[in-house]
């Protein structure tokens, strides 16, 4: 994996993950859209991209939107505030890996 990326639980027991500057948003997109319910519908339509039977997809959900192509996937914060950064780029690949290491964690703890 190219990020190092952290997933651990906090003080009072919740799944929070830890990213590089350059991804932000993943924190947003796995707190507000994803949390504990899983990724499925995410990676369902990351997986589509992947296998070329699209070459494009878009999902949104509470907080974010994640514009999907084969090389690189746009994350977009629907809520951001004037003068902080709207969105981050991530390679399709890495926020699989990402998506799936955060489902593993999920069911580790609550299995």
């Amino acid at each position: 994996m190219k990020y190092n990326v952290q997933i651990y639980e906090d003080n009072q027991g919740m799944l929070m993950i830890n990213v590089p500057d350059e991804i932000f948003l993943v924190i947003d997109l796995l707190s507000s859209d994803v949390q504990e319910d899983g990724s499925k519908l995410w990676l369902d339509l990351i997986d589509k991209v992947l296998s070329k039977q699209s070459s494009y997809e878009e999902l949104t959900g509470n907080a974010c939107t994640i514009e999907i192509k084969y090389d690189v996937t746009k994350i977009v914060n629907e809520y951001a505030e004037e003068g902080q950064k709207a969105y981050c780029l991530i390679e399709t690949d890495e926020l699989k890996q990402i998506l799936l290491m955060w489902d593993d964690a999920v069911r580790n703890k609550y299995a």
